[in-house]
């Protein structure tokens, strides 16, 4: 019997619906927040007055404080990987949060007896800077203005997130830590283990290349451009979600499946097709922010784990020391099973792979083959 697929919530609006598993979930999750640092330079040389992440924990630090895991979300993913948010805390967080919704985007997978074991590792995931889900982004204050950053946020790299990942550890007191990432969190992940390789345990890469190639750049400008093209977008000063932000979703969302899981459901009604991405990024508008959108794809564009240490060969050659896995998927057309394959040999990593007919999506909807690769490694 194939999988029943349910548009519903999370990162690429991806949730498989199973028999709900006998291993426990996590704790109903309050969100933290911590301010971790000030006077934060970027490495296009802005500085940030402040930085503040949004996190979320789930198990418990042992006494050696190594059992950490730090998971980096995707694009327009959150803090919120695991659990279920009580109705209070639900109603406490801001609205795009609340559209977010109330389960946590990678919630099969975290919780006792589950890949992430919580009875075995100290599970965080915080939300990057640059988002609109509680961290410093154009949504936040600027406290040098008294204003909301808006369009005036400065340009972010995927380094930049890795650092800011990195004072959080500091923040709480954690020295090393096992990574694990997809898509933009797989980017993240990897220049973090470059960045900062004594604090690495273990390196996990889900459907992320070492360069953010030409394709996927182009879907990413053309995204942007169909926000910043909308009138109502304003120049970035407008009072509600431009529609741009729905239209570039729906080109998004082409780019995280694939052909064949397009034909698979909508072979027999081909229109359904075309409406299932316009409503998508009809409800995508209602969960984020045009500002935090363009700021991360921006981001995105920046990643090339080469630049500035001799090229992509001599610089993923400094991961050999850092036991690590890279997963592709085999129908990935945004980052390609080659690309991730390459980065595994170039890092003297495992390689393994995701088979399903979904595309890039496939890390967020295949849950049970990911727990499968992962578990062991982890």
């Amino acid at each position: 019997m194939t999988d029943l697929i349910q548009e519903a919530w999370g990162d690429h609006e991806a949730l498989l619906i199973k028999p709900p598993k006998s291993r426990g979930r996590v704790p109903p999750p309050v969100p933290a927040e911590a301010r971790v640092a000030t006077e934060f330079r970027l490495e296009h040389g802005d500085v940030l007055p402040e930085v503040v992440l949004r996190y979320e924990t789930y198990g418990r630090l042992n006494s050696s404080r190594s059992n950490a895991v730090l998971v980096f979300h995707a694009w327009t993913g959150s803090a919120h990987l695991a659990g279920t948010y009580t109705p209070e805390t639900l109603r406490s967080l801001p609205e795009l949060d609340q559209a977010f919704g109330p389960e946590g985007w990678w919630d099969e997978l975290a919780g006792p007896g589950r890949m992430l074991d919580t009875d075995r590792y100290f599970v965080l995931c915080a939300n990057h800077i640059g988002s609109c889900y509680g961290s410093t982004g154009p949504l936040s204050h600027n406290p040098r203005t008294g204003r909301p950053y808006g369009p005036d946020f400065p340009k972010l790299t995927v380094r930049d997130l890795a650092k800011a990942q990195a004072r959080l550890l500091d923040f709480l007191g954690i020295e090393r830590v096992s990574l694990l990432g997809g898509s933009l969190g797989g980017m993240v992940a990897l220049e973090f283990a470059l960045m900062f390789p004594e604090r690495v345990n273990k390196l996990v890469v889900l459907a992320a290349p070492a360069v953010h190639g030409p394709w996927a750049r182009a879907f990413n400008r053309l995204s942007r451009e169909a926000v910043r093209a909308d009138p109502a977008y304003r120049n970035g000063y407008y009072t509600e979600q431009p529609f741009g932000l729905q239209l570039g979703r729906a080109i998004a969302m082409l780019s995280f499946r694939s052909p064949a899981s397009f034909r698979l459901r909508w072979q027999a009604h081909p229109e359904r097709g075309e409406s299932y991405v316009l409503y998508q990024g009809e409800k995508f508008a209602r969960r984020f922010d045009a500002n935090a959108y363009l700021v991360l794809s921006e981001a995105m564009d920046t990643h090339d784990v080469g630049r500035g240490r001799g090229g992509v060969e001599a610089a993923l050659r400094r991961l050999r020391g850092i036991p690590s896995l890279f997963v592709g998927i085999d129908t990935d057309l945004l980052y390609t099973a080659a690309e991730v394959r390459e980065a595994a040999l170039l890092a003297g990593g495992q390689y393994r792979e995701i088979r399903s007919p979904h595309g890039h999506d496939a890390f967020l909807i295949e849950t049970d083959q990911v727990e499968a690769i992962l578990g062991d490694f982890l």
